[in-house]
């Protein structure tokens, strides 16, 4: 089972066989959820893959990765892709994800624009009062 944070038109459940929840803010689709992605409808523990592909875009991104670690089994999988520029220093937010319960599985910075990013869901989060925020920078708009 995967969900999709941040899913845009639900491409990606219409292209997996798996079952695929789609949430997003607006639904653009008819397969789309719509909610904040720090609350979804889903039970604790129970999807095995988390998405954010190009949706980490809130000043709550925190409340994010926390929905995230709720609805996760434990070993299960959370991937990350955003555009490099975000990333003040994507070591650091790595690292930063280790309090919220993940580990890192998997970098690839191989593309110049974007990161893909694969982590486990190890452990339930630090008490809320001693995590760090997490920041990403806004996008920046480059002319092609």
């Amino acid at each position: 089972m995967i969900a999709d944070l941040g899913c845009g038109d639900a491409r990606l459940a219409r292209s997996l066989s798996n079952v695929v929840h789609s949430f997003d803010v607006a639904a653009l689709s008819e397969e789309v959820t719509v909610c904040d992605m720090a609350h979804t409808p889903l039970k604790g523990d129970s999807v095995d893959v988390v998405v954010f592909c190009l949706s980490l875009m809130s000043t709550n991104l925190s409340d994010y990765l926390l929905e995230a670690n709720r609805i996760l089994k434990v070993g299960g999988l959370m991937k990350i892709a955003e555009v490099e520029s975000r990333f003040e220093d994507v070591n650091k937010f790595i690292q930063c994800l280790k309090k919220y319960g993940f580990s890192s599985k998997r970098k690839d910075f191989s593309n110049n624009m974007f990161y893909f990013l694969d982590f486990k869901k190890d452990s339930k989060p630090a008490k809320r009062n001693t995590l760090p925020p997490v920041t990403l920078k806004p996008c920046r708009y480059k002319k092609r």
